[in-house]
C-alpha cells in the first residue's frame, strides 16, 4: 500500500512540476510553444514544448535557437538556430537553419523590435497538449471525469447499509 502511495505521490508531483515549468513562464513574459516540424531534430524534435523568452535582435548569436515569423508570410513561427546576425543601420539581417534542413532563411527584422530565444524545452509535452485541445481530448477530459463522479454518487446511494438492533 505504502508504495502504491509513493509512485501516486511521485507520479503527481512530476505532472505538476511539468504543468508549471509549462505554464509559469507567462507570468514573467516567457511563451510556451508547442514544435510541429522536426527542422531541428535531433535538438528539438516534433512534440516538444519549447519555453521562449523574448530578445533584441542584436542580442541573438550565432549557434543560438531562435523564434521569429516566417519570413515567406503566414501565420507560423520558425525555431530555427541563427548561422549569421549583421546590423544594417536600423535593421539587423539574420540567417538562419532548422539543423535537419539543408535551406536556410534570410530575414530581417527593425533593431529596435524582439524576437525570441529558446529557453529551454520540455520533451513530448506538446503531443499531450495537442490531444487535449482536439474535439475527442476536451469530450474526453469532461465525459470520463462526469462518468467517475456519477458511478461515485451510485455506489454512494446503494450502499449497504448496516442493520440497527433494537434493545433485547
Amino acid at each position: 500500500m505504502r508504495i502504491r502511495a509513493f509512485i501516486a505521490w511521485g507520479l503527481g508531483t512530476f505532472v505538476v512540476a511539468v504543468l508549471l515549468a509549462a505554464t509559469l513562464p507567462l507570468a514573467i513574459g516567457w511563451r510556451p510553444m508547442i514544435v510541429r516540424s522536426g527542422s531541428m531534430t535531433p535538438t528539438i524534435r516534433t512534440g516538444d514544448v519549447v519555453v521562449v523568452r523574448p530578445i533584441s535582435p542584436t542580442a541573438a548569436r550565432v549557434g543560438d535557437i531562435v523564434t521569429f515569423d516566417d519570413p515567406e508570410g503566414g501565420e507560423r513561427v520558425l525555431v530555427h538556430r541563427v548561422r549569421a546576425v549583421s546590423r544594417h543601420g536600423g535593421k539587423v539581417d539574420v540567417v538562419t537553419q532548422g539543423d535537419a534542413n539543408t535551406a536556410r532563411e534570410h530575414w530581417a527584422v527593425p533593431a529596435a523590435g524582439t524576437i525570441g530565444t529558446v529557453a529551454y524545452r520540455i520533451p513530448a509535452l506538446g503531443f499531450a497538449a495537442v490531444w487535449i485541445s482536439s474535439p475527442g481530448g476536451r469530450i474526453f477530459l469532461v465525459i470520463v471525469p462526469a462518468l467517475l463522479l456519477l458511478l461515485s454518487g451510485m455506489r454512494w446511494i446503494w450502499r449497504p447499509r448496516p442493520t440497527r438492533k433494537g434493545p433485547a
